[in-house]
């Protein structure tokens, strides 16, 4: 019987599904003060996609940037390009999802790169 409730549980466990970072974040990139940014992500596997809403130098403007990349043994690796920028700027994203389900990682663009953490927006029933 012990044998029979033990390979339950380990069929259980190898069926449950593997930790995912689809889902809508609340960004906070820290600069001088943090920042909030929408974070949007799609996963199939191990490959990731969404976007991000950046803030612009005109106060209370956002550009979307598309990102791509992937979510590998708990780390999460994006870039992409912002379109229409006055030069080409690629922007990279990293993060550890953490124990408590958020994240926390590094933005860099140019020449700068600064810390973020978001949480996941629950779903509304």
């Amino acid at each position: 019987m012990n044998m029979l409730v033990a390979s339950l549980f380990v069929t259980a466990a190898l069926a449950a599904d593997p930790a995912t970072v689809a889902g809508t974040w609340n960004m906070g990139l820290q600069h001088e003060h943090v920042i909030p940014t929408a974070l949007v992500l799609e996963q199939q596997g191990k490959a990731v996609t969404g976007t991000i809403a950046l803030p612009t130098q005109h106060i209370g403007q956002r550009i979307e940037v598309r990102l791509s990349g992937e979510f590998v043994d708990g780390t999460l690796k994006l870039s992409g390009t912002v379109e229409n920028a006055k030069e080409p700027t690629t922007i990279q994203l990293s993060a550890k999802l953490q124990d408590d389900g958020s994240l926390e990682g590094t933005l860099g663009m140019h020449d700068h790169t600064v810390p973020w953490t978001a949480e996941r927006l629950k779903e509304r029933k």
